[in-house]
């Protein structure tokens, strides 16, 4: 069940429709109805996701999982309270238009919320450092990220010491991968160029050690 056909939602359906899902939807636009009908099997519903009486023409029963997708983030709480705690759908994904109603999301009913922009910013971020840093996990919710670094061939931290590189307590050097093989250093490992460090912890504080570890050596 899909609750939202905009921008997300009809690339969704038209993805699972060809793979023989049988889907349900709710879409209050009449022209993107029609688009689906168009171009996807689906049970369509025209109006809110939230109204009662299109809630109770659907076979619930049937439904193994939920999507709510529409750009209003209070809608999607609701259909997801609906989904999980009226009528027991065993898989809720939920779209968060905002990072901060994540968590608000999940106590909605959500077990799985995506908020696209703050994945559309991971994307940028990391096709904008590719070549010393990319985010591998983000939750500023919980403020907290794995962040993976290469140290350039003329890095400053190159010879020193992890214990040298000043971690505080609100981040980890978790493991590098140098040569192929991945190492968990000790606090007297010492760095080469081209070590790629997984580092981990409190946004902040990681976002230091990651500039001390791409930082080049001028000379």
């Amino acid at each position: 069940m899909i609750v939202g056909a905009g921008d997300i939602g009809i690339p969704i359906i038209n993805y699972l429709s060809k793979r023989g899902h049988l889907l349900t939807v709710i879409e209050t636009d009449e022209k993107r109805c029609k688009q689906i009908t168009g171009h996807s099997d689906a049970a369509i519903f025209q109006g809110g996701g939230t109204n009662p009486e299109i809630w109770k023409s659907i076979e619930t029963e049937k439904m193994d999982a939920l999507l709510a997708l529409t750009n209003n983030d209070q809608v999607n709480m609701e259909v997801c309270k609906i989904a999980k705690k009226q009528f027991g759908i065993p898989f809720v994904i939920a779209r968060a238009d905002q990072p901060q109603n994540i968590a608000q999301m999940k106590e909605s009913g959500a077990d799985v919320a995506i908020c696209p922009a703050q994945e559309t910013r991971c994307l940028f971020l990391n096709a904008l450092e590719s070549l010393t840093a990319e985010t591998l996990y983000e939750d500023t919710t919980a403020n907290f990220n794995i962040v993976k670094v290469t140290i350039p061939p003329s890095g400053s931290i190159i010879g020193r010491t992890v214990d040298q590189l000043g971690v505080s307590e609100n981040c980890r050097i978790v493991g590098l991968f140098r040569n192929g093989a991945l190492v968990f250093p000790t606090k007297s490992f010492v760095f080469k160029g081209e070590d790629r460090v997984l580092v981990s912890g409190s946004l902040e504080f990681v976002e230091k050690i990651v500039e001390k570890l791409r930082n080049v050596e001028v000379t």
